[in-house]
């Protein structure tokens, strides 16, 4: 008779884990699916390449309509025009060539912004991306005179509030992948978009906006944990059979 406290051996332990590994199979494919909630509720931007505006090529317009809201000197253009300006509040720039599509948005120093409303269908964190750039030399803005580009500053925003670092750009940068995590308190509409910081003259262009749920580290964590094991044991049985 087996004495009640015996206490199996590691080889013992692992052989039942590989025999309970069909069992376990319905526990690791629910832990990705809990995880995949979080995928499925990926927040999708309207035109986050700008796309939709009615733009002349070389040109520049300030949208009074459609999903994203322009301030100050904010606005789209459509590549190619150098650094231009016909006069405070309409100062443009458009040298690089887009990182999508034919458009892109266009910003000279501090107090412009770009903002959308997006609805979030679930709680949680969230990472915001875009890609910026920002043109050398200078700026002639009548009757004010010209200026010549220094760096720039800006941060992501969650309801105009500042989240995540702010990013010096200095000028002649060419496109550069910048990012910004935050968390949604619950579900509704939340206003995400980009902000100038500094007031000193320059320009910076931005394209491509992305939103992407961040994935909860512990659940990956946790699959890894479960599964890892299984598999290296079950690799080692494979082995002991064929050296048997």
């Amino acid at each position: 008779m087996k004495a009640l406290c015996e206490i199996p051996t590691q080889e013992v332990l692992a052989g039942r884990a590989v025999g309970h590994r069909l069992k376990l199979a319905p526990l690791l494919l629910g832990l990705l699916a809990a995880n995949s909630v979080v995928i499925v509720h990926a927040q999708s931007l309207t035109d986050p390449g700008f796309e939709t505006y009615a733009v002349d090529s070389g040109g520049f317009v300030k949208p009074t309509t459609g999903p994203w809201s322009f301030f100050n000197d904010a606005g789209v253009v459509e590549p190619f025009a150098p650094n231009s300006s016909t006069g405070p509040g309409n100062t443009w720039s458009a040298t690089f060539a887009p990182i999508e599509g034919q458009q892109y948005a266009s910003t000279y120093a501090g107090l412009d912004s770009i903002r959308q409303s997006v609805l979030f269908g679930a709680a949680g964190q969230y990472r915001v991306s875009a890609y910026a750039a920002a043109p050398s030399g200078s700026v002639t803005i009548p009757p004010a005179g010209t200026f010549t580009l220094g760096d720039g500053q800006f941060n992501f925003t969650l309801g105009n509030v500042p989240i995540g670092s702010p990013y010096t750009i200095a000028p002649g940068t060419d496109w550069s992948l910048f990012t910004a995590d935050f968390t949604i308190p619950a579900p509704g509409n939340y206003e995400i978009g980009i902000r100038n910081n500094t007031t000193s003259p320059y320009f910076i262009n931005y394209d491509a906006f992305e939103i992407k749920p961040v994935p909860e580290p512990r659940v990956w964590q946790l699959v890894l944990a479960v599964g890892a094991p299984l598999v290296a044991w079950q690799a080692f049985r494979k082995i002991k059979g064929t050296l048997a």
